[in-house]
């Protein structure tokens, strides 16, 4: 699986259910440029993945990630049932804090309080990429996968991972999640 970085492509962990897999520009005080935040809005699939980038990208704030406290839910109301939180620990331990029903409806079950690692079916490896890119690099991610689980499955499902800052200036972080699935409609694994 190659792995592709707006500056280098590296080569991951092989999972043949990703797609796609884009780690765009940092964001830890200096505001990338104008082109390369071009580049990463069109790897993006979907036009609500690009809305959600460019709301967030209205909230950052000297090149840092935008602050929790600025995530008010009148203004995410029209992409809340495609969005996720995740706390991330100094102890490098993530836990779901909110999912939205579309979210869920993909993974196929309540995600609230699960602890990321279980809930991906990443291997180490991208799960310490995963963790070095979005909480030490406060990088922007998307990929592309396909999901299945019980006797369902949805092909091409989008994944746009956004860095949150915590608002009380703690160790903790915070990444924003967009899933969507291009194609909302699910085939029976179990049918042929």
């Amino acid at each position: 699986m190659q792995i592709v970085r707006l500056d280098y492509i590296q080569h991951g962990d092989e999972d043949p259910a990703i797609k796609e897999y884009y780690v765009g520009p940092s964001f830890l005080g200096e505001m990338p440029s104008r082109q390369s935040l071009d580049i990463f809005r069109g790897v993006l699939r979907c036009t609500e993945a690009t809305a959600v980038f460019d709301w967030w990208l209205g909230l950052v704030h000297d090149g840092h990630p935008p602050e929790k406290s600025r995530l008010l839910f009148r203004e995410m109301a029209r992409f809340s049932h495609d969005l996720g939180l995740v706390v991330c620990m100094p102890d490098r331990t993530a836990q779901v804090r909110l999912a939205g029903g579309g979210v869920e409806e993909l993974v196929g079950r309540s995600l609230k309080g699960m602890d990321i690692k279980k809930a991906t079916p990443f291997s180490a490896g991208l799960c310490a990429l995963s963790w070095q890119s979005q909480i030490e690099e406060r990088r922007v991610r998307y990929y592309r996968r396909d999901l299945r689980h019980f006797g369902r499955g949805y092909r091409d499902v989008g994944i746009l991972e956004l860095p949150v800052e915590n608002s009380d200036e703690s160790d903790i972080k915070y990444v924003l999640s967009h899933i969507k699935a291009v194609d909302r409609r699910y085939r029976d694994s179990a049918a042929k």
